[in-house]
């Protein structure tokens, strides 16, 4: 066989043998058929690309890759960002943090309890996270879920006053509003890092760049204020604007396994995570993609 024609043969074998599942409530899907440590071709990465964007959320099981693997399977999805806070990143990968609640002598070895509230990553910059990788090393056998809800969802069952309320409006996002009551056990924020992490207005309403439907963009510890909306009001906006969207028959909660990959569009969805007994250890790693300014819908 011409080798030509083998290496067109293997470029469209691997794309014909990924499958997606759904796995949760309208969101959330288990692609098949991939072995991550190995290269993907141009025609299998598309394939799992339209499913990232049918099911916002998705998930590979029984993997078994390293940091740089990770590093370079993300990178398929756009440009990596490196945190602002750069604690507990790998040495010499610094795209690659760890989120763990392992012990180096009396120093946890990653991040810990992180994210247990409603939110889409870095929404508090100028230009949010487009995808979010979590790559599971170590995973107890029970909490410790990653939640899911989808914010087209959201958006779409809107009662039409709430929808005319927020229709053009801006929220402020805010890394700094609930920073300390929502991690009371780490120390404060230096003068600098708040400083680096200004509040920045996205709308409340934006429209996804690859699939152009639109979503709802808030999460009530996040977005401070409405712009236009009393102070007062427009909380009381986000808090029932939020428990709309997280109603417990919209969550897509994932049960880890080590060797889990998980992939999620910041754009389009909430994420949090769930509380864990601290007899068991949890170690993820964690990469990002940068996205694009939010576009207003």
């Amino acid at each position: 066989m011409p080798a030509i024609q083998h290496v067109e043969e293997q470029r469209t074998n691997q794309a014909d043998r990924i499958t997606a599942r759904c796995t949760g409530p309208g969101l959330a899907a288990e692609i098949e058929g991939v072995d991550l440590s190995r290269p993907i071709t141009d025609d299998a990465f598309k394939k799992i690309l339209d499913y990232f964007h049918e099911y916002q959320v998705v998930f590979f099981r029984r993997q078994h890759i390293d940091a740089t693997t990770l590093v370079s399977f993300s990178a398929r999805f756009g440009p990596l960002d490196v945190h602002h806070m750069t604690e507990h990143v790998i040495p010499d990968i610094p795209q690659v943090r760890i989120l763990s609640n392992a012990k180096n002598g009396e120093r946890a070895i990653g991040i810990t309890r992180g994210g247990m509230h409603w939110h889409s990553d870095l929404s508090y910059k100028p230009v949010p996270a487009l995808a979010t990788f979590l790559y599971g090393l170590e995973c107890p056998p029970e909490g410790a879920d990653t939640q899911f809800v989808s914010m087209y969802t959201a958006l779409e069952t809107l009662k039409p006053m709430q929808r005319a309320l927020i229709e053009g409006k801006a929220g402020v996002h805010d890394r700094n509003f609930r920073y300390s009551e929502l991690y009371p056990n780490r120390p404060a924020l230096t003068a600098e890092q708040v400083a680096h992490v200004p509040p920045v207005e996205h709308p409340l309403i934006r429209v996804h760049p690859a699939t152009r439907r639109k979503s709802l963009y808030l999460a009530k510890d996040v977005v401070s204020t409405i712009v236009g909306i009393e102070m007062r009001k427009g909380r009381e906006l986000l808090d029932e604007l939020e428990k709309d969207a997280t109603q417990a028959d919209r969550i897509y909660s994932h049960k880890w396994q080590a060797g889990d990959v998980l992939v999620w569009d910041n754009r389009c969805t909430l994420h949090r995570a769930t509380p864990y007994d601290n007899r068991y250890t949890r170690t993820l790693y964690r990469t990002q993609v940068r996205g694009e300014v939010p576009i207003a819908g």
